[in-house]
């Protein structure tokens, strides 16, 4: 069985994009927008067509947990977040964590431009 430790050490080695998860809290004057960076690797999703010739594509995205809690990100990637890669903005609209004995190591982000 893998540890948590041998699991980070794992995503370490494989995820080298560098990414990051911004957040907008808030509005008016007291908005707050604050990015968190790490690392992870994003790949082509689903693609649909949505009418008249026009599609959507997917992404998903597995990026390296640890590094955002360092950055200061106050809680977990959450629908609403987004995911700046390539200096591309995503929105996330589907988060699944992958935690081993129960500590988080990664997420799996499903994102749309």
């Amino acid at each position: 069985m893998v540890t948590p430790t041998r699991a980070k050490q794992l995503y370490q080695e494989n995820l080298h994009e560098p990414v990051s998860i911004r957040r907008i809290t808030g509005t008016g004057p007291s908005r707050v927008d604050e990015s968190f960076p790490t690392v992870g690797r994003v790949f082509d999703g689903e693609r649909r067509e949505l009418t008249g010739g026009i599609a959507q594509q997917d992404l998903t995205a597995i990026i390296y947990a640890p590094d955002l809690f360092t950055a200061g990100m106050p809680s977990d990637v959450v629908i609403g977040d987004f995911l700046v890669h390539q200096g591309i903005e995503h929105s996330v609209y589907e988060v699944k964590a992958r935690r081993i004995q129960g500590v988080m190591v990664a997420y799996e982000l499903t994102v749309r431009a």
